[in-house]
């Protein structure tokens, strides 16, 4: 499978997948601003961080292999300076997943630009050129799709937190986040693992399969791990 296909499929359906599983077996995740915020926090770390950090390996390590699967021509430094473009949206979003202040629009503002950006720049190659490369064609879908979903996400979730019987301001709820945020974390790093030896070892799909696995394994132990009322659901006062 290429690697292309590979890389959208972990940072941009993966994490609506693993939040999706994950709220249909923790029953605590049983309000509207509780699902949403899994949401996110696993669009934030798994897609924006980890795509992100990845990004960064690839064009500052093996520049020239992603070259060759955008269909241009390796050896340019320009690659470097998208890495630590990467490098950027990983830190944001590393840290937009457990801040829930205007951090988030932010960094949400800049994986949009970057990805919009990046898309206008593929689609005038392709025009002007005909490159219909994987990395100039397919690679589009994760550069616009990742900040719909991110807008659509935290549009509605700053919705439900401004409801007078919201629940985002108590502390309850930002006991219930810690355990989901430490799990999202540790699903990131496995996955990402799981694709850089992959990748290494010229087996990037059993690789990332294993580390997903893996990842899923350590997120149920945490959760099922997790204080008392970090697994109990929300109940308004009557």
């Amino acid at each position: 499978m290429s690697l292309t296909i590979i890389r959208i499929s972990i940072y941009s359906i993966l994490p609506l997948l693993v939040a999706g599983a994950q709220m249909v077996l923790d029953k605590s995740t049983n309000t509207r601003e509780r699902k949403l915020e899994l949401f996110l926090i696993y669009l934030f770390s798994l897609g924006v961080a980890g795509s992100g950090i990845a990004g960064f390996i690839s064009h500052f390590f093996i520049s020239d292999l992603v070259a060759e699967l955008i269909g241009w021509p390796a050896g340019n430094p320009f690659q470097l300076e998208v890495a630590f473009a990467n490098l950027m949206l990983g830190i944001l979003g590393l840290i937009a997943a457990g801040r829930r202040d205007g951090f988030r629009e932010a960094t949400v503002i800049a994986v949009t630009v970057f990805g919009v950006g990046a898309t206008v720049v593929h689609l005038m190659d392709i025009f002007e050129t005909g490159n219909l490369a994987p990395g100039n064609t397919v690679q589009n879908f994760a550069n616009l799709v990742r900040p719909a979903l991110l807008i659509g996400f935290l549009v509605a979730s700053r919705r439900a937190e401004r409801a007078p019987d919201s629940e985002v301001h108590m502390a309850e709820f930002d006991i219930w986040r810690r355990p989901r945020l430490e799990a999202a974390g540790w699903m990131t790093a496995c996955v990402a693992t799981g694709f850089g030896v992959g990748f290494a070892i010229n087996q990037a799909l059993l690789a990332t399969l294993l580390g997903i696995i893996i990842g899923l394994v350590i997120v149920w132990l945490v959760i099922s791990r997790a204080p008392v009322e970090a697994r109990q659901g929300y109940f308004p006062s009557t």
